[in-house]
């Protein structure tokens, strides 16, 4: 096995869909497992934390940069196993998502298409449990293969073991932090019916609703995206910043009887998902609201952009801001999607190296 190739004081913000952030102190990049195991050996033989990166778009770097090693994960593999009526994939966790996307609809396969054009690697999409226009990775995974960074060795979870909900899972917990995502499994049919019933979707289609293909799902949500979203070749964004809020029954009936017009989207646990993006822009007002560098993209006001030279100070600053006027505004306590690497990662990976000194 050749040595991993280490490398020193690397600019982690070209490596960020928000092009933000400082050097990581140590740095390289996992194709393997094997590599992935000697880059935790490395971080554990001096004693500093580590943390994975993927495609850089769902999070944000410290600007004082990561003082211990960042691993770039590019474990690739892509495998199409044939079955009577599905299609089985295996994606490395490298893998790009929306090529992965492409690849599937080319193939005429049912599943991942609602997922097109978010910006990632494959290995992400179950951390976040990725979702757009109605359908979320869990409707479609089978397992995820991790690494164990504690126990050093290989694990397979189930969809049931993987505690996927709303933009949440295993992974993002406390105790999941130590699974290293190597590649995911999914399930897709050869035959079956496209989900057009989320509303952007379902205007797209109004005039027809039959011989509707993949293909013709993809092309409507790169269409949709497109008009929602930033470019990202001229700006940097993680896209949608903030969690739709999910509440009680009565929140939402105490907030309609303020906001008559306000959507709710009934839960399966018996509470209301409500579009932040409405809150923003017809109560708090901040459609295209902008701070010096950042601001709310005029056309989807969950989308948090860095207009040329963000820090990752001021992308704080003013998500909290929009945060603190939502609840003045609304009473709404909204999470971010967008993991900022701080605190507690680093509490993680301190943890874990310890645990084998």
């Amino acid at each position: 096995m050749m040595a991993l190739h280490i490398q020193e004081n690397v600019p982690l913000a070209p490596l960020t869909t928000f092009k933000t952030g400082g050097p990581a102190r140590f740095f390289c990049t996992a194709k393997s497992e094997g590599e992935l195991r000697q880059a935790i050996e490395f971080a554990r033989s001096r004693r500093i934390p580590f943390f994975v990166l993927g495609g850089g778009s769902n999070v944000l770097i410290p600007d004082r940069g990561f003082f211990g090693l960042a691993i770039k994960n590019e474990i690739k593999v892509t495998q199409f196993i044939e079955r009577r009526e599905e299609v089985s994939l295996v994606a490395g966790a490298g893998e790009n998502w929306d090529a992965l996307v492409a690849m599937t609809v080319q193939k005429n396969l049912y599943g991942l298409e609602n997922l097109s054009g978010i910006p990632g690697t494959v290995g992400a999409a179950p951390i976040q449990n990725i979702g757009a226009y109605g359908v979320e990775v869990a409707d479609v995974l089978s397992h995820v293969d991790v690494f164990d960074a504690e126990e050093m060795k290989e694990k397979r979870f189930d969809v049931q073991e993987c505690m996927f909900s709303y933009r949440n899972s295993l992974f993002k917990s406390a105790h999941g932090k130590r699974f290293i995502i190597t590649a995911v499994g999914f399930v897709l049919k050869k035959e079956g019916q496209c989900r057009i019933h989320y509303k952007d979707l379902a205007l797209a289609f109004n005039d027809t609703r039959e011989n509707i293909t993949p293909q013709k799902i993809r092309s409507a949500v790169l269409e949709i995206r497109k008009q929602k979203f930033p470019d990202l070749t001229e700006c940097g964004t993680a896209g949608s910043f903030f969690k739709n809020p999910i509440i009680d029954e009565a929140e939402y009936l105490n907030l309609v009887s303020r906001y008559r017009e306000l959507p709710g989207y009934p839960e399966k646990n018996g509470k209301i998902k409500i579009p932040l993006a409405w809150i923003l822009d017809k109560v708090c007002l901040l459609k295209g609201y902008r701070k010096g560098n950042v601001g709310l993209f005029s056309n989807q006001p969950l989308v948090v952009v860095n207009y040329g030279n963000a820090t990752t100070e001021e992308i704080i600053n003013f998500t909290r801001e929009v945060s603190q006027k939502v609840f003045e505004a609304a009473g709404l306590t909204i999470e971010s999607e967008v993991r900022i690497l701080g605190e507690i990662d680093l509490q993680f990976a301190t943890q874990v190296i310890h645990s084998s000194s």
